[in-house]
């Protein structure tokens, strides 16, 4: 029996975010950013973006910083059906190899606790795509 690794706390108001954010059915491009507050090794809220577009979040994510992503969006497929696809997008841009191991460590450890089934690793920002999210995630 396997255990996601614990190097970082959830505190119970991002839990709440979570649960919130993982039952919600969005019209549009929704996205929770999430980042790794190095002092206490807590995961905390970075942002949230409402009724928003690939574009945006690319605008939110530093260059060098790794962040979790948490997002969902309308996804109609080519026979007519749509779906709500949820996905955490672990963004990991060249940086510090402390910052790297830290969010690497944590990203099972979030995802378990999330409920979330679908991952998806990117490390440049040109690379989050439409297209990238819909084979990744939808």
């Amino acid at each position: 029996m396997s255990s996601a690794l614990n190097i970082c706390e959830i505190p119970e108001d991002v839990r709440k975010i979570l649960k919130e954010f993982r039952f919600k059915q969005v019209e549009s491009f929704e996205a929770v950013i999430l980042k790794i507050n190095a002092t206490n090794h807590t995961i905390i809220l970075d942002t949230r973006l409402e009724d928003s577009s690939i574009e945006e979040l690319q605008e939110e994510l530093p260059d060098q910083q790794p962040r979790f992503v948490l997002l969902s969006y309308k996804l109609t497929r080519p026979d007519g059906r749509v779906s709500y696809p949820l996905c955490l997008l672990f963004y990991s841009p060249t940086c510090k190899v402390e910052l790297q191991m830290l969010y690497a460590g944590s990203r099972n450890y979030l995802v378990k606790e999330a409920g979330i089934t679908k991952l998806a690793e990117v490390r440049e920002l040109e690379d989050i795509t439409q297209e990238f999210l819909d084979e990744r995630c939808g």
